[in-house]
């Protein structure tokens, strides 16, 4: 009996920490920050003379001085200590799109993460999630390459519309972009590309949905 009693003991322990570890990676509106207009011009003068994770530290350690809550602490220590996560939209489902930002980059600032599924957090523009092989092989990539041989892929706008979210939130559709060649060059084209979740909110994979030449 003592041995069955320690066992259920030690399966409830586990069940306990699992569910306890799956609510600190739920996202939700608690983690959002919106720092206020001289924040930045702090962070620089405190932050600037440090490198590498003492500077990603400083950032942090800035946030929690300028009155960031633990949950918004919280999300940034999960991206490195380099953003911070300033909007949060529900899908329908059990995904929502985490609207980040990284203050630091030269470019591409704004980002979207997809959370609180399995994976707990995606990244649309990790390259290892798209199928670039998709692309190439479609006729309308193939005609964009006859025309610009230096074409090359871009994230398209992070901004303020979003992507396109059906099927109750099981379908995200980001687009993306094709440049001719460096990130200021001509828009040469415009890549769709579906992130698919099952009911759960697992991820299933990404496929293409279009390619489409840029408007001349």
């Amino acid at each position: 009996m003592r041995g069955a009693a320690g066992t259920l003991v030690a399966v409830l322990l586990i069940a306990t920490l699992a569910c306890h570890a799956a609510a600190q990676e739920t996202v939700t509106t608690a983690a959002v920050w919106r720092p206020d207009a001289g924040f930045l011009a702090r962070f620089h003068a405190r932050c600037d003379a440090r490198r590498g994770e003492a500077f990603d530290a400083c950032f942090a350690a800035a946030m929690a001085k300028a009155g960031a809550s633990e949950a918004a602490l919280d999300f940034t220590r999960r991206l490195g200590n380099q953003a911070y996560l300033q909007a949060l939209d529900p899908t329908g489902g059990p995904i929502a799109v985490a609207r980040v930002v990284y203050p630091f980059r030269a470019n591409e600032n704004d980002g979207w993460l997809l959370v609180n599924g399995t994976p707990p957090l995606i990244d649309v523009d990790d390259r290892r999630n798209l199928p670039f092989s998709q692309m190439r092989s479609s006729a309308a990539y193939t005609e964009i390459y006859r025309r610009y041989r230096n074409v090359t892929f871009w994230s398209g706008d992070r901004g303020i519309a979003g992507p396109q979210v059906s099927q109750n939130g099981r379908e995200i559709i980001v687009d993306y972009l094709l440049r001719n060649l460096c990130h200021a060059c001509a828009i040469v084209g415009r890549v769709r590309y579906a992130f698919d979740f099952d009911p759960g909110g697992k991820f299933v994979g990404t496929r293409l949905v279009s390619v489409t030449p840029a408007e001349n």
